[in-house]
């Protein structure tokens, strides 16, 4: 049994009939290890200053750094830069289509088997800055078959993403955790969550929670130094909630979707991938992402009510690290799995503490344990970050340069901030 249960859901293969993962599910799903997946459309193609701006209002963020360009400019980066994660939502890939070959032997693998994204593991090099374009590699990297409490037998398949900028610099790379397995016959048939009911607040309680807000810490523009840092101490924790569905529509309005798209646009994308739109209680065709906001949906995936998408709580925790390093230092690395559902009316307590400090590639680092956790004390995501400070001695953070591995010509161009 996995000790992830995984959160985010997809399904791009709905049909009416139940389906379980099968062996030449697997055998399909492995023909596609290597083979890069063509992004041509991604949310942004130019990271400008208002699509920074819009992300980070996405996730409750207004940091200046990211958002007041008056602001930025008298910071070590001179421009706005995005915050941490704000690069998955760019990148154009250099692959036109998929092989023939490759998609005729993997056609139809997982097609009608339920999909959660489960997590991910991100390295970042530099940081975006306004005006950066992006060219992605995108493919599948490992499939591996395991068995869940929640939904049987499973599929994990990890997918990894690297982007480049127009400097020719490897802005970060990630590999990206979906789980797949078979969903109910009925809406109610799995009892695991059935316990879990939506929480509901007196004026009282959402006054301390507007207390808690009033109270968020974020270090800015004063240098926390390596050498200050101590192990074993906590991070400022970070509030989100009560989660509602205003909080969801915000996030997809700033970190975009692939799947939501209107009207004529919508029919266009249903006509080529049926499977990604199945009909509602009404019987009208609707995104499978209606999970998120959908009440029929949500039931019929064994939840009892509607829930976050899992990279929401990845950007609480990134917010939670840039809040505390301020605007000096650089989130280097984070590694984040989901272990519950988040759903709407939770309310989520973001929360790290440091466990290692070292020194590597002329950075100092600070390794931190992060973790959200809900007003039932259930963690529902767990991981770990890894943050470059500045140092009294090393001076301030220096960045790593380097090409991706398949860049054709491997000079770049060396950041000047």
């Amino acid at each position: 049994m996995t000790k992830t249960e995984p959160d985010i859901s997809y399904d791009f293969g709905q049909t009416k009939e139940h389906r379980q993962v099968t062996d030449e599910d697997i055998d399909r799903m492995r023909v596609r290890i290597g083979t890069e997946v063509p992004i041509q459309d991604p949310y942004n193609r130019v990271a400008t200053a208002d699509a920074i701006r819009h992300y980070a209002y996405g996730i409750g963020d207004d940091n200046p750094l990211f958002c007041d360009e008056a602001y930025a400019r008298k910071t070590r980066w001179g421009t706005i830069i995005a915050p941490p994660y704000f690069v998955e939502t760019m990148g154009v890939s250099r692959a036109k289509e998929i092989p023939r070959e490759a998609r005729e032997r993997g056609r139809g693998a997982l097609s009608g088997v339920h999909s959660w994204y489960s997590g991910d593991a991100v390295e970042l090099l530099v940081p975006v800055h306004v005006g950066d374009k992006m060219t992605v590699k995108a493919y599948i990297a490992s499939v591996e078959v395991k068995e869940s409490e929640f939904a049987g037998r499973t599929v994990h398949t990890t997918r990894r993403y690297e982007w480049v900028n127009q400097r020719g610099q490897l802005v970060a790379v990630a590999d990206r955790l979906y789980v797949a397995g078979g969903r109910e016959r009925t809406p109610g048939e799995r009892k695991k969550y059935a316990e879990l009911v939506r929480q509901s607040y007196a004026e009282e309680e959402i006054r301390r929670i507007e207390q808690e807000y009033e109270k968020e810490v974020r270090r800015g523009a004063t240098p926390l130094f390596w050498e200050d840092v101590q192990v074993g101490e906590e991070v400022p924790s970070l509030i989100k909630g009560p989660l509602t569905i205003s909080d969801i529509i915000a996030f997809d309005m700033g970190r975009g979707s692939p799947y939501i798209r209107a009207h004529r646009r919508a029919y266009l994308y249903r006509r080529r991938h049926p499977a990604a739109y199945p009909l509602d209680e009404f019987g009208i065709p609707d995104v499978v992402e209606r999970v998120h906001w959908s009440e029929e949906l949500a039931r019929k995936t064994g939840n009892p009510a509607p829930y976050d998408y899992g990279a929401q709580r990845f950007a609480w925790l990134c917010q939670l690290m840039t809040n505390w390093m301020g605007d000096e230092g650089f989130l280097r690395r984070f590694k984040i799995e989901l272990r519950r559902f988040n759903y709407v009316g939770d309310i989520t307590w973001c929360k790290g503490k440091v466990v290692e400090k070292y020194e590597e590639e002329s950075q100092h680092l600070v390794k931190c344990e992060v973790w959200c956790q809900d007003q039932r004390d259930r963690v529902t995501a767990r991981g770990e970050t890894l943050v470059a400070l500045s140092s009294r001695r090393g001076g301030p953070v220096k960045l790593i340069v380097r090409p991706a591995a398949w860049q054709e010509n491997g000079e770049i161009a060396e950041v000047s901030k």
